[in-house]
């Protein structure tokens, strides 16, 4: 989040300085996209416009982009949003959604800025916004990973009776993906293409483990590369890995409904900070220039900020379980 947080400061710089040509290509993105629609004989529509956002990205953003790739907190979140993408059926990369991101920060600090006269509750907006959408999407991951962790028992439990009924690999990842609903049954389809493609079993199932990235997934994985080098029943073995799965499942949910309080109150302790000063700034104008303008004021500003983020540091690291 604090990387992040640092890339809207830098975003904000950007557009600052390179506002007038990102306005021009966006234009120029506009044009084109309109000359497409009318040589096509329709009008463009808005999943098109996005799809070519996400395939091309922002290249004022580019430079910056590179450089704020190399955080790994940054990459995590991105990737999260990759995936989330990918599911809805868009393909899109890392770099491209953090040019978006910094993209979306430039517009609303510029609105901001044009409607209120007031850079610094532009830039305590921009942060709120970012804010919520890492929410967003931190829940929405969540519940894509609930949801794929949930299916895996009864796709396991699916893949032994196949196993059972003298089905290949290839076929019995097409029979249970077609039989498992999204994302599991999307991952498990992609590792059926894989295979019919021409790609080895360990190179298919070494792709699913790195597209799923599941501890759950990962045992059932190893035993299938295993039954495919030297034979035997499987059937037990999912079976085994399907039950532990549950267990884990049951864990994690208890473990969700004792902390839930406390993510709450972290939630509101982190943000609140940021949403009292916006409103007092809106409500009089002028009020924190002095504590802004002065050194002391700034002094104080950095402690409270380094004082916040070893505070939302400390809460993650109490509050977080690692159950693999």
């Amino acid at each position: 989040m604090v990387p992040l947080l640092l890339s809207i400061g830098c975003a904000g710089l950007c557009g600052a300085l390179g506002l007038p040509a990102l306005i021009d290509q966006m234009s120029q993105a506009s044009n084109r996209m309109r000359l497409k629609g009318r040589v096509g004989g329709g009008e463009v529509d808005r999943d098109e416009v996005f799809s070519v956002l996400l395939r091309n990205g922002v290249v004022l953003f580019r430079p910056l982009s590179k450089l704020l790739l190399r955080i790994d907190p940054i990459v995590r979140f991105c990737g999260k949003l990759v995936k989330l993408l990918r599911i809805k059926g868009h393909n899109t990369s890392v770099k491209v959604i953090l040019e978006l991101l910094m993209l979306f920060a430039v517009l609303i600090f510029a609105s901001i800025f044009l409607l209120s006269g007031m850079w610094l509750v532009s830039v305590f907006v921009a942060i709120g916004l970012l804010f919520l959408i890492t929410a967003k999407v931190n829940k929405a991951y969540a519940g894509l990973e609930s949801r794929f962790v949930e299916q895996i028992p009864e796709a396991l439990r699916a893949l032994g009776i196949c196993f059972g009924a003298g089905f290949s690999l290839q076929q019995a990842f097409e029979q249970v993906s077609l039989e498992t609903e999204d994302p599991l049954g999307a991952e498990l389809r992609q590792a059926s293409y894989d295979i019919s493609a021409g790609k080895s079993v360990n190179e298919a199932l070494a792709a699913l483990e790195s597209r799923t990235n599941a501890e759950d997934l990962r045992f059932a994985i190893v035993a299938l590369e295993i039954q495919h080098r030297c034979g035997g029943s499987l059937k037990d073995i999912l079976d085994n890995a399907a039950d532990a799965v549950v267990s884990s499942v049951d864990l994690r949910r208890q473990l969700g409904v004792q902390t839930a309080q406390a993510r709450l109150s972290a939630k509101v302790v982190t943000v609140l900070p940021l949403v009292l000063v916006a409103a007092l700034s809106l409500a009089m104008e002028g009020y924190l220039a002095a504590f802004f303008s002065s050194f002391e004021g700034l002094m104080i500003l950095f402690v409270a900020v380094a004082m916040e983020i070893v505070g939302i540091v400390l809460i993650r690291k109490i509050l977080g379980v690692n159950l693999g």
